[in-house]
């Protein structure tokens, strides 16, 4: 077993390892950085330093516990590995650590040592290595132009068949819409021939009743009494509700007029009746002619 295996685990508890008459193994520290689009984390690599061959025993007294023999044998054991270091590089051989870098001779007289970066040797970083830092924007773009992709084809997937159960309730709505409208505007229309009818009255459908032309004023009765009036019409001309009134009294009613109206329309009585049956009887009576009367309870 090579005793660089032996130094490399020293390394990553201290900072210098020294191979007595041979040379020093020292870390350094080498700051994070970022080449290209590459990061580096910080780290310690090794570094040798010849002018360090004093044994410091630390070496010598490691191999000795771990191999579980005596320092002495240790000592002897570390020599016997330097000698045969000294002899490959002397024949051109690289002597190869495995562990933290290469050695070469070059020119029969310099020792150059080759670390090798890709060992991080700093215990605060143990596991971090090297990534690539793809930017920001374009990864974004790229996850967008994907998630728009897929959006996309969701929306239309989505917006055919809200288009399709749109389409149906809208015509539908529409159809039944233009229905209830058209059924409003034909009510309405009703109700207002119904309305000009009572309230302009110019020619209202008696049946046939003798005509009569007597001249009575009848007076608005100002009473205080309960009286259940049979109304016959409403007239916004006082001339209008005169000509009416004279009608109905000369085809034999006790006909006069009641209260006018919140809207100031002049309201023409069959009759005003002391008992809502006798209003009940008259306006059954009127009815069964063809012609229109209702119910006024006047206090």
């Amino acid at each position: 077993m090579s005793i660089f295996k032996d130094v490399a685990k020293l390394l990553h508890s201290n900072d210098c390892v020294i191979v007595p008459n041979f040379g020093a193994f020292v870390l350094k520290s080498k700051r994070a950085y970022i080449q290209k689009n590459e990061f580096f984390p910080p780290s310690k690599y090794v570094s040798f330093n010849a002018m360090l061959k004093d044994n410091d025993g630390l070496l010598a007294k490691y191999i000795s516990v771990e191999r579980k023999i005596s320092y002495k044998k240790s000592l002897k054991l570390i020599s016997e590995e330097v000698i045969f270091f000294k002899e490959s590089l002397s024949k051109d051989l690289i002597i190869d650590t495995e562990s933290f870098g290469i050695f070469e001779l070059k020119e029969k007289e310099t020792l150059v040592f080759n670390p090798d970066f890709s060992i991080n040797f700093d215990n605060k970083v143990f596991g971090l290595k090297s990534f690539v830092r793809e930017p920001m924007l374009s990864k974004i773009s790229e996850e967008s132009k994907k998630n728009n992709q897929v959006n996309s084809n969701v929306l239309l997937k989505y917006a055919a068949i809200a288009i399709s159960v749109f389409g149906f309730s809208y015509f539908g709505y529409f159809n039944y819409n233009d229905y209830i409208n058209n059924e409003k505007l034909k009510n309405i229309a009703i109700a207002q021939e119904k309305i000009l009818e009572n309230v302009q009255a110019a020619t209202f459908n008696l049946g046939e009743l003798p005509a009569i032309n007597i001249n009575v004023t009848a007076p608005i009765v100002k009473d205080h009494s309960v009286y259940y009036s049979v109304i016959a019409g409403a007239f916004r001309s006082k001339v209008n509700a005169e000509k009416h009134l004279n009608t109905l009294i000369g085809n034999g009613y006790q006909a006069s007029y009641t209260s006018i109206n919140p809207k100031g329309l002049f309201r023409v009585a069959y009759a005003r009746l002391k008992t809502r049956k006798e209003a009940a009887e008259l306006i059954s009576k009127i009815k069964t002619s063809g012609v229109d009367a209702w119910l006024l309870i006047e206090n």
